[in-house]
């Protein structure tokens, strides 16, 4: 079980409420009187955390609901030995009375720590019984489907000059790859895709010459900015490859500053640059490289042809 600084943070905080808040009222009881503790109320009081459970996610197994209301019971029993060991130290009370007043007498106490018991420990409970199911399962059917088969319409070959498409204006709302017609080129098709994830604030295809062929970009980052910079990526990696001996050519390389997340990637005479929030999210990669395949494979059947076939460059490099 794995559980976010967030998560953690929530749990302490609401952990320190349900403990301080009785320090500040004890020891006026609210017109309440002492409890007495039983096997009758803590049935109860299970009964309760498995309800409000119930509620947190209606989809969960009996057993599943047990384990929960369990830990609940314990947290609170928990927060009630803490309370108890605060009331000796701090009241000069005998540490046996102490801890009955913190567990199962002090029903101030006792009643705001078993309503609030579910709330605080709802993290916890949602990874133990693993709560983001759904979420997983959203990102293997998205990623089944963007994978999915699909059928794209060559457009007739034209001439040489028209190699590379003119530069892309402001995109308009992303759509779904699957729902883009042919009435868009492959390099459209890759940003638009990549903007659908929410992370992506700039997304375009650039060629050797640092000319943007495509580009989408949400709000106000303009894509004319930051696509040269993937030329200047490009320049000092090889540099740093040069300097260290390295042979090859650099494909990829991703850049974390603040909140943003810079990746360039390239295929063939293309780099894709995308600019994003910083997030710990597997699917913006996975979108990356169903992207560069949208690139290379639109790239290969519209452009192929003007690529000088092996035959061809053995010939031009021998004269």
């Amino acid at each position: 079980m794995e559980l976010t600084g967030k998560n953690g943070l929530w749990v302490l905080l609401m952990s320190s409420l349900l403990i301080v808040i009785p320090m500040v009222i004890f020891p006026a009881r609210l017109g309440m009187s002492l409890a007495t503790g039983s096997f009758v109320y803590s049935a109860i009081e299970i009964g309760f955390y498995g309800i409000v459970l119930f509620l947190f996610r209606p989809r969960t197994t009996l057993l599943q609901l047990l384990q929960g209301a369990g830990l609940t019971f314990l947290y609170r029993i928990i927060l009630g030995t803490v309370l108890g060991v605060l009331i000796a130290l701090m009241y000069n009370v005998g540490f046996t009375v102490a801890l009955t007043l913190g567990v199962s007498r002090y029903l101030p106490a006792i009643l705001l720590q078993i309503a609030g018991a579910p709330f605080a420990i709802r993290p916890i409970y949602m990874a133990i019984i693993g709560g983001d199911v759904e979420k997983r399962k959203h990102y293997i059917k998205e990623y089944r489907t963007a994978n999915a088969p699909r059928s794209e319409a060559v457009r007739p070959q034209k001439a040489r000059h028209d190699f590379r498409p003119s530069p892309a204006a402001d995109s308009p709302a992303p759509k779904s790859d699957i729902s883009i017609g042919s009435d868009i080129n492959g390099f459209e098709r890759a940003v638009r895709y990549l903007g659908e994830h929410h992370a992506v604030m700039v997304a375009a295809v650039i060629d050797l010459e640092g000319l943007t062929v495509a580009a989408y970009r949400r709000g106000n980052f303009d894509p004319a900015i930051w696509a040269p910079l993937s030329l200047m990526f490009d320049s000092s990696h090889r540099q740093i490859l040069d300097r260290t001996g390295e042979s090859g050519q650099p494909t990829r390389f991703d850049l974390t500053f603040g909140t943003r997340r810079l990746t360039v990637a390239r295929t063939n005479e293309f780099d894709l640059m995308v600019l994003a929030n910083h997030e710990e999210d597997d699917l913006l990669g996975i979108r990356i490289t169903q992207a560069l395949d949208i690139i290379r494979k639109y790239r290969s059947e519209r452009y192929g042809h003007l690529q000088p076939s092996g035959t061809e460059e053995k010939y031009v490099s021998n004269t």
